[in-house]
């Protein structure tokens, strides 16, 4: 397949790498099979090349990025890159470095996928996980979290508190493979390793527009300093968690000096560096992949199998 296009850069985001695909279909081997596809039809770039290389390559020039700092991008990402020599930038939230501790949609993840109780109480009230109610009541149960104010600490503490550690239904290596941060280690190499780039993506991995104020700054500026003090290097990239921004967490980064910020949706702002649209990849399918890379933007899935039937 030959991809040929003058358009700008195209960003690709993907998210955990685990060897095993126990909660999503994207795994070890299917994600060497998208970066030999990649480097078949793309030109990779770093970054810094990003604003340059609008226009100036006949293939596609593509930035690839990472989020979240699963600890199975360093582990299993970042040595296929290794191989392949394909740089990648790397939006790490600092929370679930810290050995037992994850990042809230991990939890849920993990407890739709593996808990097989018949429901659980939240503030008092019983959610029923039972039969035809499991869905709806994942759902309600998220959905009541989320509401949980302050965001995020409200939320993290109901989890703490009040429902099942995650290791109670969660096997130790189901939680290793795609549940866990990379170490404080894992984030110096990486940010050390020319190939790569370590930027920022918040303490907490929370809805930023949920935050009040002080607390989406600190979000922000207390994972752009610990970052900076593991890697010894500037961190002046940033992704928006759940491409979740406005205004005030565009000037927040501005403020933090971060030089261009990544969402997915395009918005218009007055800084446009800070709202670089990326694709997500999510599916094992080299066809969807390559749909992708062809229309350069979210297709639905019911789209793009259509488009690979046409």
């Amino acid at each position: 397949m030959s991809i040929i296009t003058s358009n700008g850069p195209l960003v690709l985001m993907y998210h955990g790498v685990p060897r095993e695909a126990r909660t999503q279909a994207l795994d070890a081997r299917a994600f060497e099979q998208h970066i030999s596809f990649l480097k078949r039809n793309c030109t990779f770039i770093r970054p810094e090349q990003y604003a340059s290389a609008r226009g100036s390559l006949r293939s596609p020039a593509v930035l690839l990025t990472f989020d979240d700092g699963f600890r199975n991008q360093a582990e299993v990402a970042a040595p296929i890159l290794r191989r392949y020599d394909v740089p990648a930038v790397f939006f790490v939230s600092s929370r679930h470095c810290t050995p037992g501790r994850y990042l809230w949609f991990s939890y849920l993840k993990m407890f739709s996928a593996f808990f097989a109780g018949k429901g659980v109480t939240l503030d008092g009230k019983f959610v029923s996980l039972q039969g035809t109610d499991r869905k709806a009541g994942i759902q309600e149960l998220t959905s009541r979290l989320l509401s949980l104010k302050p965001h995020p600490h409200a939320m993290y503490a109901a989890i703490d508190a009040q429902l099942p550690p995650v290791e109670s239904f969660a096997s130790q290596a189901a939680l290793a493979d795609e549940c866990a941060g990379m170490t404080e280690e894992q984030v110096r190499e990486l940010g050390q390793d020319p190939l790569f780039t370590v930027g920022g993506h918040t303490v907490d991995h929370p809805y930023l527009t949920r935050c009040d104020a002080t607390e989406a700054e600190r979000q922000i500026s207390d994972n752009k300093t610990w970052i900076e003090s593991v890697t010894g290097r500037i961190c002046d990239l940033f992704a928006y968690p759940l491409a979740d921004f406005d205004h005030n967490t565009v000037e927040q980064c501005r403020r933090g000096r971060f030089k261009q910020a990544f969402g997915v949706r395009r918005k218009r702002i007055s800084y446009p560096q800070f709202a670089t649209r990326r694709v997500g990849i999510y599916s094992t399918s080299l066809a969807v992949l390559g749909a992708k890379l062809l229309c350069r933007h979210y297709l639905p899935t019911h789209w793009v199998s259509r488009l690979i039937r046409a």
